[in-house]
């Protein structure tokens, strides 16, 4: 009884955000358009999607996705014992222009989703098992005042809105293992996660700006680029 009011639950968060896609994408001139990912040789134009393939080629297996259903196995060697499987367009090409995607996380206890941000995406965050401490930190209109973190403990059953571009953060402090389906609305949400984009961006950010803006020692800042830039495509 319990999953099927969480699947119930599911369905109509998913609904809330998908009525909301013209906040983020803009609307569709077609029913669908389903990506054509396929690279194309000499072709040197730049589009705000993908492409559509030829809508007459469409089969019903376009618009079913089953890289979702598994949870993910968390190793010893995962630096942060959480992992996220994405149904972004460039996954389920039939998400293009659409205005919505999806995410699952599955987190060990002790396990974290660093902080990071969709720019451009609204997320709600639905806990299917465990739980999980969620937050997101608003920013503050006066410079003087200081930035408000917005956090809580997230049951099984239970949902969680993030604004659009702010950062957040995901937690399992429980003793059981947690997963997540979550929702956002643009087919592409965008992601930037902290660590990686400051300590493993390539080229380098020059070590003293980040020990300078940070207050740690240049050393320090090197170790932690050295480790980071390994973990580039950790989530894509």
């Amino acid at each position: 009884m319990d999953s099927q009011k969480n699947l119930m639950l599911a369905l109509f968060v998913f609904s809330l955000v998908a009525t909301s896609v013209k906040a983020a994408d803009p609307d569709p001139l077609q029913d669908f358009c389903i990506a054509d990912l396929s690279p194309k040789p000499g072709c040197a134009a730049h589009m705000n999607g993908y492409p559509c393939k030829d809508p007459a080629t469409a089969t019903a297996q376009d618009f079913i996705y089953k890289g979702l259903q598994s949870p993910t196995i968390i190793t010893p060697t995962n630096p942060w014992g959480a992992n996220a499987k994405l149904a972004f367009a460039r996954h389920w090409p039939a998400l293009n222009t659409l205005g919505v995607s999806l995410v699952r996380l599955d987190l060990i206890p002790g396990g974290v989703i660093a902080p990071h941000t969709h720019n451009l995406a609204t997320e709600i965050v639905f806990v299917t098992s465990g739980e999980l401490y969620i937050g997101f930190v608003a920013n503050s209109d006066d410079i003087s005042a200081p930035n408000k973190l917005f956090a809580g403990m997230v049951k099984a059953g239970e949902a969680f809105v993030i604004p659009r571009g702010l950062v957040h953060f995901q937690m399992n402090k429980g003793v059981a293992n947690a997963s997540t389906i979550n929702f956002l609305n643009s087919h592409n949400p965008g992601i930037s996660f902290l660590p990686l984009t400051l300590f493993g961006a390539l080229p380098p950010v020059d070590p003293a700006t980040l020990a300078r803006s940070f207050g740690i020692n240049p050393t320090a800042v090197t170790a932690l680029e050295g480790f980071w830039s390994q973990l580039n495509g950790v989530f894509v």
